[in-house]
């Protein structure tokens, strides 16, 4: 059993399974292959790289029941020292004493992330009264941890009745279309370095900080690597260049969040400021004149993913210093942006062309690995309340509405009254929402949002320019019914762009290609939620067709294809097709029945 402190820390620390999250080590430097990493990942529902993980029975040697105790009585050990009056220096270090020698990270991530979280730790525990099995049940849903506490059940007043439901008329094949280029956790890192360590211990390797190579096999590959590194800055340039070459006619960019890479331990507000200045200027040399639509994610905020409820942390903790620097930097990437909503909480709403509205949206108030919801988590920002609003007005109008969001709903790391909350939304304005877009994942992929048996909306969540880990870089283009009278804003296809790092290492050239063509490849009629819907019924049906899927959704990463999608894995991708809350799975069970059958 590991000591009751550990795994309060392990779970705070965002690690709750170092061998989920650093594929070369098990806890205490147990190695581990790196085959059966990539296939526990695969083992999971609903996550990306990005998220924590739960843990399998055996894995770490603890059961989820046993970590949801061990959790609860951790939290009533740091709420007495808290109350005790151990001071927030003896705190931090006990930290980086149980960071470096229980759990088994490097001195250097300890020293270094440790002090940046646990004051967000102790000042939770020194405003709040925390009840240990909530905080638990909060933080820890997906490792099966329950809360039945009052305060975690609340909802968003939806205005007005739900009008009648408009079939939606596809354009003729001549009709105007719109093109989009969609960015998604780029996570570059300037200080990637070819031929450094690729296999450090670290969450973020590749890096003259990450020691020697023990053997070839070990360097970094030039053109960026497979395992726990970021991107190279000249990649993220040939990527762009690519993308505006064969792409002039872009009409616009949605960019949904990640540019700061991984190295946690040692971000800070002048650090994240600064990639994210690099990242808006390059996506600005390389489209001069189409507007860019961002979206913040969990990696902008230092420390990572920690968002506090506006006005409620302390000058330190606050999250002003990013909202400001956003505000400036979006100002001049979308047009007739109301900056006020953005120093808020970083969401906006603007109207591109008349009748079609782009609202983003700060899902980082509605993800369980925010440690402030244990402290809020009703609407945190009154983000659901304002985007509610924002529809009806939107509705009243006549107008038709995309929205942008970094973390999808359905993953298992969204809180769960939250994701339950959004998909509320999702159904109530069926009618006006025409298109929902993400990333965080890294993984090609799609959401079905349903209204009982009925799907009534898709969320598009785009593969990664980053191969952090195991994947090969990507864009996404879509084709989006133009600006024409009685437009429907939907989109019609869309195709992914990808460069194999394999064929780049071996070849010291960059080739990008179009990996595939969703209607082309998939043989669909449409891009309507029912097409996903069928597509995913297909797929359960139809191995071979599930197989050309999985390629896609690794963005053709060799390690995962040679690892392949095992009888585990093809379940969990089904269900992860249809679930859009956390808190319904009926779709997932009925497209598994169906499966077996």
């Amino acid at each position: 059993m590991m000591p009751l402190v550990t795994v309060m820390l392990v779970v705070l620390l965002g690690t709750p399974s170092l061998t989920l999250r650093t594929p070369w080590l098990a806890p205490k430097g147990t190695l581990l292959s790196r085959a059966a990493a990539l296939r526990g990942r695969l083992h999971n529902s609903a996550a990306g790289p990005e998220d924590v993980l739960p843990l399998e029975l055996g894995t770490a040697g603890t059961e989820p029941s046993a970590l949801c105790l061990e959790c609860r009585l951790a939290v009533v050990v740091l709420q007495g020292e808290v109350a005790a009056g151990v001071s927030l220096a003896s705190l931090v270090a006990e930290g980086i004493a149980v960071c470096s020698k229980a759990v088994g990270y490097t001195t250097t991530f300890c020293e270094g992330y440790v002090p940046m979280l646990m004051p967000i730790i102790h000042n939770i525990l020194k405003t709040n009264k925390v009840a240990p099995g909530d905080a638990c049940g909060e933080l820890f849903s997906y490792f099966g941890c329950t809360t039945n506490d009052p305060k975690r059940e609340w909802t968003v007043t939806l205005q007005g009745e739900k009008p009648p439901v408009v079939p939606v008329t596809p354009p003729e094949a001549d009709a105007p279309r719109m093109k989009v280029l969609h960015l998604a956790d780029i996570h570059v890192d300037p200080y990637y370095r070819p031929g450094s360590n690729a296999a450090c211990s670290d969450d973020l390797c590749c890096r003259e900080e990450s020691g020697v190579a023990e053997n070839p096999e070990a360097e970094a590959w030039y053109w960026g690597d497979y395992r726990h590194c970021g991107t190279p800055t000249y990649l993220l340039e040939a990527l762009m260049v690519h993308a505006a070459t064969n792409h002039p006619d872009i009409d616009y960019v949605v960019w949904t969040g990640d540019a700061v890479p991984h190295n946690m331990w040692s971000t800070s507000p002048e650090w994240n400021v600064e990639i994210l200045r690099l990242v808006k200027n390059m996506i600005r040399d390389h489209f001069p004149e189409a507007p860019v639509f961002p979206v913040v994610g969990n990696h902008e905020m230092s420390p990572l993913d920690q968002y506090p409820e506006p006005g409620k942390a302390p000058d330190g903790l606050a999250a002003d210093w990013l909202y400001e620097e956003l505000a400036s930097q979006w100002e001049s990437l979308v047009p007739h942006l109301n900056t006020s909503t953005v120093r808020h909480a970083a969401y906006y709403s603007v109207l591109l062309k008349p009748g079609f509205r782009i609202i983003s949206f700060n899902s980082m108030f509605g993800y369980a690995s925010n440690m402030w919801l244990v402290a809020n988590s009703q609407d945190p920002a009154s983000e659901l309340a304002w985007l509610e609003a924002e529809l009806n007005q939107a509705e009243a109008a006549g107008e038709l509405v995309h929205l942008l969001g970094h973390v999808p709903p359905g993953i298992l790391a969204a809180e769960r009254t939250w994701s339950r909350e959004y998909n509320r939304l999702i159904v109530r304005y069926e009618n006006i929402i025409r298109g929902q877009f993400f990333g965080h994942t890294h993984y090609d992929e799609f959401e079905v949002f349903h209204d009982g048996d009925r799907p009534v909306g898709v969320g598009y969540i785009a593969p990664s320019q980053t191969p952090w880990y195991d994947l090969n870089p990507a864009y996404r283009i879509y084709y989006i019914d133009g600006d024409r009278p009685d437009s429907t804003w939907t989109v019609l296809d869309h195709e992914t762009y990808v460069m194999n790092l394999t064929e780049a290492h071996e070849t010291e050239v960059t080739r990008w290609y179009q990996l595939y063509s969703a209607r082309d490849l998939y043989g669909m009629e449409g891009l309507t939620p029912q097409d996903w819907q069928t597509l995913a019924e297909r797929m359960a049906e139809d191995r071979d067709l599930f197989d050309l899927y999985f390629k896609n959704f690794v963005s053709g990463g060799d390690p995962y294809l040679e690892v392949g999608c095992d009888e585990l894995c093809y379940q969990q991708r089904l269900c992860d097709m249809v679930t859009s809350s956390r808190n319904n799975l009926d779709h997932c069970n009925a497209l598994l029945k169906r499966q077996k059958s």
